[in-house]
């Protein structure tokens, strides 16, 4: 059990260390790149996220909170997941789970709609998580169950 509660509180760790550097609502996770177009085409826009941003997300598959195995896109569309994204106070009640759950559905969502992710950073709920992390950090109970 003692190895559990370690991995926990490293999981933990890993992703509140980065509220320094996301907790500057003027400090932009990354930029949207607009390249040139020839005449009368079309050329997409898309989010480069600046090495912090990259970093996080790295952590975030490096100690699992995107979880595999996890149909994200229906449970995106739950009450459960509209209420963790919509209301603060039920983000600031969220157990680790619902974080990974809330973290897998961003992460992967961007890979099919272009700047997820970068709205998550900029609506403050990548920020929201992070603070809970660093508040599950300071309990001493088990883990939530899954």
């Amino acid at each position: 059990m003692k190895e559990t509660l370690e991995r926990r509180r490293a999981r933990l760790v890993a992703l509140a260390q980065h509220i320094p550097a996301f907790a500057d609502p003027a400090a932009p996770a990354g930029e949207w790149y607009h390249p040139d177009a020839e005449p009368g085409t079309f050329s997409a826009p898309s989010f480069l996220p600046n090495a912090e941003a990259e970093r996080f997300v790295a952590d975030c598959y490096a100690y699992d909170w995107v979880l595999s195995g996890f149909d994200w896109a229906a449970w995106a569309q739950t009450a459960e997941a509209q209420r963790l994204r919509n209301d603060p106070s039920q983000l600031a009640g969220a157990n680790e789970h619902q974080l990974a759950q809330l973290l897998t559905v961003f992460i992967r969502q961007d890979r099919f709609v272009e700047g997820a992710l970068a709205t998550a950073f900029e609506s403050g709920l990548i920020l929201g998580i992070l603070q809970r992390t660093k508040q599950l950090t300071k309990r001493k109970d088990k883990p939530a169950a899954r």
